[in-house]
């Protein structure tokens, strides 16, 4: 089971591989900014993701661009977890 480490918070959680990166965030107990509730439209729910995860489709690569994200950043509600990342944002 692939996990995701949480520095920031001195956190790591065990999700099931192909575990929603928002949901799995939320659901341990992290606040997650949306006002989108994931649809990958607001891109509140923005991260840095170091690990391997699949590259942005071009709808949340559209949604990262329209919103001036950094380079960095990915939509935590467009990421599956496959394999350990680490995860950090600017609101924890």
């Amino acid at each position: 089971m692939p996990k995701i480490n949480i520095p920031q918070r001195q956190l790591t959680i065990e999700v099931k591989a192909g575990s929603n990166l928002m949901n799995s965030l939320l659901e341990a107990g992290l606040p997650v900014a949306s006002s989108c509730h994931g649809d990958g439209v607001c891109s509140m729910c923005r991260v840095k993701v170091t690990g391997e995860v699949v590259a942005p489709a071009n709808y949340e690569a559209e949604a990262l661009k329209r919103n001036k994200c950094e380079p960095d950043e990915r939509l935590s509600c467009q990421i599956e977890v496959h394999s350990d990342v680490s995860v950090a944002t600017k609101y924890w």
